[in-house]
């Protein structure tokens, strides 16, 4: 190791993991929670990627979580999948701040998303009860989250960003750990990845990325 990661050796690899927007079609306004779908249909959100530029939604798999892509991003389907909602621990009423400690869920029953190990594809599974293992990260941590802006998903339980990945099986998302880095970051960036990685070790930049993010 030849000296310790800078705010500039890691500023790219934040922005790559910024791959989520929440309402994207509603900018402006922040996230607000609640318990349970059938509830305040003004607080269900659509999810939309960066990597592709199209909407996460309940869509019935063959192998792993039911999940997966939209075909389009038209305004109709930004309607249509707009299902996601978040719930703070205790149902407390107020914006969704980054770094909150949050269940996340998609529509009605065993609607809320947990880890859990699979066979087949992302280890993800559907709990009734909400699963409090995730943040939103990418803002000023404790400032309130904003509709339409890129952000990043953490997931506490396993220690990994939730990303893009172009799998074979199951839903294209992954970890940030899935196969391979370069399997869930621009060409650019990996080639930054590597040098960083090759310089100060896997953790050491892991570990600076998420200190970044989450500042």
């Amino acid at each position: 190791m030849t000296g310790q990661l800078t705010t500039a050796d890691v500023r790219e690899l934040v922005e790559a993991y910024k791959q989520w927007s929440i309402g994207a079609d509603r900018p402006g306004d922040v996230v607000m929670p609640k318990a349970r779908f059938e509830e305040a249909a003004d607080r269900s959100y659509n999810l939309k990627g960066r990597i592709p530029r199209k909407f996460l939604q309940y869509e019935e798999q063959q192998f792993g979580i039911n999940l997966g892509w939209t075909d389009d991003a038209s305004p109709a389907t930004a309607r249509r999948v707009a299902r996601w909602f978040v719930t703070l621990q205790g149902n407390t009423d107020r914006a969704v701040r980054y770094g909150d400690v949050i269940a996340l869920a998609n529509g009605k029953g065993d609607s809320f998303v947990r880890y859990a190990v699979r066979t087949w594809g992302i280890n993800l599974d559907w709990s009734h009860n909400p699963v409090f293992e995730w943040q939103l990260l990418g803002g000023r941590t404790g400032q309130p989250v904003a509709r339409g802006q890129y952000l990043a998903i953490y997931n506490r339980k396993v220690r990994r960003f939730f990303v893009y990945f172009d799998r074979n099986v199951g839903a294209d998302i992954g970890w940030d750990d899935s196969q391979r880095w370069e399997d869930t970051l621009p060409d650019l960036v990996w080639k930054k990845v590597k040098e960083l990685v090759d310089e100060y070790g896997e953790d050491a930049v892991r570990a600076a990325v998420l200190a970044a993010i989450a500042a």
